[in-house]
């Protein structure tokens, strides 16, 4: 018998992997028209990346939403293009532009001060 938010261990129609994923997950990408197709033509990473988003929610409700979700963007072949990926170079450089900005502007009040 299979519990909700129970991982499961078995192989889709297709022969892929369901080994890990929760029950709520694996109905979800049953319940929709190719989303078995566009979960297995994902990397290995965005796959536990959202395996693992739907099996942390506590609430049953959640769980459920968030493999429909999951499902609706494996069917639609989106699963890669929403989720947003960390940059590191990119937030680096966001944190070097917001500690510079701040710096200028602190400059800009010491200088203010020393005309005044």
């Amino acid at each position: 018998m299979r519990l909700i938010g129970d991982n499961v261990a078995m192989t889709d129609s297709e022969g892929g992997d369901r080994s890990g994923l929760v029950v709520e997950l694996t109905d979800a990408l049953d319940a929709t028209d190719g989303a078995w197709e566009g979960w297995n033509a994902v990397d290995d990473p965005t796959r536990e990346l959202y395996a693992t988003w739907v099996a942390q929610a506590r609430r049953a409700g959640l769980r459920r939403d968030r493999a429909l979700t999951t499902a609706h963007h494996a069917a639609q072949g989106i699963l890669r293009h929403a989720v947003q990926r960390f940059d590191a170079a990119e937030s680096a450089g966001e944190v070097v532009g917001a500690v510079a900005e701040g710096l200028a502007g602190k400059l800009v009040r010491i200088l203010a001060n020393l005309i005044n």
